[in-house]
């Protein structure tokens, strides 16, 4: 397996998921010589990440800045970088747009799940909650597959 130094979470527009998967695994793995970032597909221009998020990720006590979302760019993608996207839509998209077809996965790909992550956004605040516990268990096993105990 490669040594990833950078994980960059995406989804379609890094408001909802990506930004959630960026804190949640920062707080996780708490090393600062791993950049972990998140990303978004169609951003056509910043918007403040979804305020249900970071209710949801202060209430679990999980470190978060509030910000705007950022376009995935190809400057951020290298042989050291796992793209971890929320799924296989994102993946296919980043795939053909970039021309990659190495280290990305799906997040349930990539800890060899099945299905797909549940997408809260337009929910409530249930919805984020289940979001939030089945991510937190899907970031847990990514630390551990990537041995960044």
């Amino acid at each position: 397996m490669p040594d990833y130094k950078r994980v960059i979470f995406v989804c379609k527009e890094n408001l909802t998921q990506s930004p959630m998967a960026e804190w949640m695994f920062k707080s996780i793995v708490m090393d600062v010589e791993k950049e972990i970032i998140s990303r978004g597909l169609v951003v056509l221009f910043p918007e403040p990440i979804n305020p249900k998020v970071v209710e949801l990720l202060t209430l679990h006590g999980v470190p978060c800045e509030e910000n705007t979302s950022k376009p995935l760019d190809s400057s951020e993608i290298d042989e050291e970088t796992l793209i971890i996207t929320m799924n296989s839509i994102e993946k296919i998209k980043i795939a053909e747009d970039f021309s990659i077809s190495e280290n990305i996965f799906t997040i349930n790909e990539y800890i060899e799940q099945e299905g797909e992550l549940l997408d809260p956004y337009g929910g409530e605040e249930d919805d984020y909650e289940k979001c939030y516990t089945e991510l937190k268990d899907y970031l847990y096993l990514i630390r551990k597959k990537l041995n960044w105990e």
